[in-house]
């Protein structure tokens, strides 16, 4: 079965969007919510994770649904046997067309939402 994770730089886009949309600058954001400035900027880009205790802040004082900030932040994580999956497409092919095989998987990877 497959788990689900966050994906820390779609929340901290929303977070990002809404903080604009209400005319603060990162700095003010900071204050408001008591954290560093490099912390929040960190936060914003996806580089940094936030407490639950801080994500009801940034809910409250943005006036952003939990829900609202974790829909479509929560992503699936490949399963067991997809993973399996993936490794059975290698079984039995050259060393360099096991090469090949990896290279359109990620090509294919970086554009999976253009096809």
């Amino acid at each position: 079965m497959a788990e689900k994770i966050i994906n820390y730089k779609a929340l901290g886009s929303k977070i990002q969007v809404r903080r604009r949309q209400l005319g603060m600058s990162q700095s003010d954001a900071a204050e408001v919510l008591d954290l560093s400035t490099s912390f929040y900027s960190r936060l914003e880009r996806g580089e940094r994770v936030a407490s639950l205790e801080t994500l009801i802040k940034i809910s409250n004082c943005f006036d952003l649904s939990l829900d609202f900030l974790l829909k479509e932040s929560l992503t699936q994580n490949v399963s067991d046997s997809q993973k399996a999956e993936l490794a059975q497409a290698c079984t039995g092919k050259s060393p360099s067309q096991a090469e090949r095989l990896i290279k359109w998987l990620k090509m294919l990877s970086e554009n999976i939402d253009r096809l």
